[in-house]
Parts: structure tokens; C-alpha cells; sequence
């Protein structure tokens, strides 16, 4: 009887002493542990995709989109179409400052689009008017002047605020002196080509003396043209042309009308046939007429 009361004791002495010394603390984690930042949240990523796309207008193309882009500064909607016999691609893009609107140059030699664009961090790209093939016209690339001389090609004119307008009358200019005006007035770049599609939302009538590279404006051809809706809200078009049961191509009325369609005030032709090209977030999206890109000497990306 008197070994189980001590026994009984024993264990009642352990058990307060194991009550008194309590739960073993938490570890301390090491000084030098990195802060956990928690993952944003599907609610506040699609907040933040709203508040971004709150800044821009519905593109002037009807979804579903093929490709689509979305960020803070632009917006870039594009829709592959396949009628008539042609296959053409439209962007409806959208900025918030003429910055955005860029061109790249290919250096000593011709490059591929898909390098210039690589190498520029550009979501969308395209052929713009080759200018480093011929020495016409008064060429200005992100508001440096690079050449003044003489042309008779129609001048597409982005100005500091990047709006469109067009230079047709080329008789009798003084490219120097024209040159220094465009730079005083901080013009952002100019294309030498055309011709001119639309001016003041109106379908422009082509002169039958304008030729830029010795082909019928009623020929089918690959295209690349660009045309402005509003403030800083663009639409390109590239037509892929050449292939038979693929594409044919486009006529210069043909593309004028398209640009009337999508809502264009004003409009240019720019560089087409084998350099015709679009590229988008890594990926040469047209189908070139050569079967593969062909070297050109500059891009315009956004």
C-alpha cells in the first residue's frame, strides 16, 4: 500500500513539473530569412487588367481576336481575315504617348523584321518604308533627321503629339529647308512612300502619274499600309499576296476601302510585295510571299 501511495506521488511530481515548464517555443527564424511576400490574387490581377483596358477605346475590329496585348501604356487587338481570295491581318492599336510609336533601323546591312523587332523589345512590328534602299525624301526616326532630299513620293508626317498627316506636293520643296522646319516643329518621324489612301476620313483619288516602284494600283499585291482613327489609336494592315490558293494579294483600292471600313481619317501605303510583314510577341505572324522574311532596313513597332 505504501509503495503504490509513493509511486501515486512520483507521478504527480512529473506531471507538474512537466506542466510548469510548458510548451517548447516556436523556433526563431534566421535574421537573414527572406520576407514572404504573398502571390497577388485573381481578383486583384483582374482589377488591375480592367483599370488597364478602362484607358483605351473597343478596337475598331470585332472580337474574337487572334492575338491580343494589354498593359498599362497599349493596347494591340489583331484579327487574321480570309476573304475573297486574300488573307490579311488588321491591328487596332492603341497608345498613350507618341513614345511608344517607334521605328528601328537594320544597321549596315538588311535584317530580318523578326531580328530589328527582337532586339527593340517590340510586342508588334511591321516593314515600314525602306528607306535605306533608296536616297529620296526627308527621313526623320524617333526625332532625329537622318537625310533631307529630294522626292516625289507622298510623305506620312507622325508629329510630336502623333498625329497623321501627309505631304503630296513635292515639286518645289527645298528638302533642307523643309527638313529644318519639321525638326523645329519636333516632328517624331516621317515615311517616305505611298501613295496617300485616305485624308480627312475620305478616300483619296490616285494620281495616275504616282509611282513609287513601277506597279498598277489595281494589281494584287502583298501590302503593308498604316492609317490613324483618333489620337494615338492606329490600325495596320498587312496583306499577304503571291501564293496561289493562299492569298492573292490586295489592289491599292482594295486596301483604301478596308481603311475606310476600319474607321481611318487618315491613311498611307507603305512598303509591300516580298517585304510585306508582320510580327507579333516573337512570332512572324503573316506568311511572307518569298516563303521566308525578307532583309529590309527598317521597322516600325509599337
Amino acid at each position: 500500500m505504501k509503495k503504490c501511495v509513493l509511486t501515486g506521488l512520483l507521478l504527480a511530481l512529473m506531471l507538474c513539473a512537466t506542466a510548469c515548464r510548458g510548451a517548447s517555443p516556436a523556433p526563431t527564424p534566421a535574421l537573414d530569412a527572406p520576407a514572404q511576400t504573398p502571390a497577388p490574387s485573381a481578383t486583384v490581377q483582374a482589377e488591375s487588367s480592367q483599370q488597364a483596358a478602362a484607358a483605351f477605346q473597343a478596337p475598331c475590329i470585332d472580337a474574337p481576336y487572334d492575338y491580343q496585348y494589354l498593359d498599362e501604356e497599349k493596347q494591340i487587338a489583331i484579327r487574321r481575315f480570309s476573304r475573297d481570295g486574300i488573307t490579311y491581318f488588321v491591328a487596332d492599336v492603341q497608345l498613350t504617348s507618341v513614345s511608344q510609336f517607334q521605328t528601328a533601323l537594320s544597321g549596315d546591312s538588311l535584317a530580318a523584321v523578326s531580328a530589328m523587332a527582337q532586339r527593340s523589345g517590340a510586342t508588334l512590328a511591321i516593314n515600314a518604308d525602306d528607306y535605306g534602299v533608296h536616297e529620296y525624301g526627308t527621313i526623320i526616326r524617333n526625332g532625329t533627321l537622318l537625310r533631307a532630299h529630294d522626292t516625289t513620293r507622298n510623305m506620312l508626317i507622325v508629329d510630336e503629339n502623333g498625329d497623321f498627316s501627309v505631304r503630296v506636293d513635292r515639286a518645289n520643296e527645298d528638302p533642307a529647308q523643309l527638313g529644318q522646319q519639321l525638326m523645329d516643329a519636333n516632328v517624331w518621324q516621317t515615311f517616305e512612300f505611298g501613295p496617300e489612301l485616305i485624308r480627312d476620313g475620305q478616300a483619296v483619288e490616285f494620281s495616275p502619274d504616282f509611282d513609287v516602284i513601277s506597279t498598277n494600283p489595281n494589281r494584287r499585291e502583298p501590302r503593308t499600309a498604316i492609317g490613324q482613327i483618333g489620337p494615338l489609336h492606329y490600325v495596320v494592315v498587312v496583306a499577304d499576296g503571291r501564293q496561289d490558293g493562299y492569298s492573292a494579294g490586295m489592289t491599292l483600292p482594295e486596301l483604301q476601302a478596308l481603311f475606310l471600313e476600319l474607321g481611318a481619317h487618315t491613311a498611307m501605303n507603305l512598303d509591300g510585295g516580298g517585304s510585306a510583314e508582320m510580327w507579333f510577341q516573337g512570332e512572324v505572324i503573316s506568311q511572307p510571299s518569298g516563303g521566308r522574311e525578307r532583309g529590309v532596313s527598317d521597322i516600325l513597332f509599337f
